[in-house]
Order: structure tokens, then C-alpha cells, then sequence
């Protein structure tokens, strides 16, 4: 079975969320958890998507010699996702899970370019 795109996986969560009745029974947990799992294929989606992105920017940085860890490119994305971010989870949280996607993503790159250097030299590879 192929894989949904992009527009069928955001058409699952464009729907209204279910509304939670004033006498909730185990039954109202159902679409909660499916809009739960829709939104979590999104998100999984979209973190692909993005690391489709990182390789594509490793694979210049490599033939431009430059190397994968740039603390100053991390902090602006940092800040970017912060700034947008409208709640409920807290900026905090948000950064958390973004430094958490920034390190997997920079992982994926060691694993595909482990020759080049892995920090600005600014930093120490023990800084990462």
C-alpha cells in the first residue's frame, strides 16, 4: 500500500475535532485517539520531510567543505520555532522538541557524511 501524501494526511486532521459530551463514557475516547493518530502520521510525515531537507543541505555543506554543526544555525531555528509557537505547550517545550529533532537530524548526518568535521570550530565536538 503506498504511502498517503501530504494533502490525504491533512485532509485526516482538517476535520473538527470530536466534542467532548457533558457526560463522557469510554466510547468519546475513540476519536479523540484516531485524531491523535492522524495527527501523529503528520507529524511523523513532516519530520521526514525535514530530514529529507537536512541531508539535501549536508550534501552541499560536504562539497562546500563546510561542516554539519553550526551552533549559530541552531540557535535560529531555535528561536524561529519558538516564536511561532501559539501554545498550548509551553516555549520551553517546544524548544526541548526541537533540540531533540535538531540532534537526530544532525545523528542522520554524521551516519551519511562521518568524514567531515562535525562542529564550526568554535565549539568542541564534546559540545554537541
Amino acid at each position: 500500500m503506498p504511502s498517503p501524501s501530504v494533502q490525504e494526511l491533512l485532509l485526516q486532521v482538517q476535520t473538527a475535532p470530536p466534542v467532548v459530551p457533558e457526560t463522557p463514557t469510554e466510547a468519546d475516547l475513540r476519536p479523540w485517539r484516531d485524531r491523535i493518530d492522524a495527527l501523529d502520521r503528520v507529524i511523523t510525515y513532516l519530520l521526514n520531510e525535514r530530514a529529507v531537507c537536512a541531508n539535501k543541505i549536508g550534501h552541499i555543506k560536504k562539497k562546500l567543505g563546510m561542516p554539519v554543526y553550526v551552533p549559530s544555525r541552531e540557535e535560529d531555528v531555535l528561536r524561529n520555532v519558538v516564536a511561532c509557537n501559539p501554545g498550548p505547550l509551553p516555549d520551553e517545550a517546544v524548544r526541548r522538541l526541537f533540540e531533540r529533532v535538531i540532534d537526530e537530524t544532525r545523528s542522520l548526518e554524521r551516519q551519511r557524511y562521518q568524514t567531515e568535521p562535525l562542529y564550526d570550530g568554535r565549539t568542541g565536538p564534546e559540545d554537541e
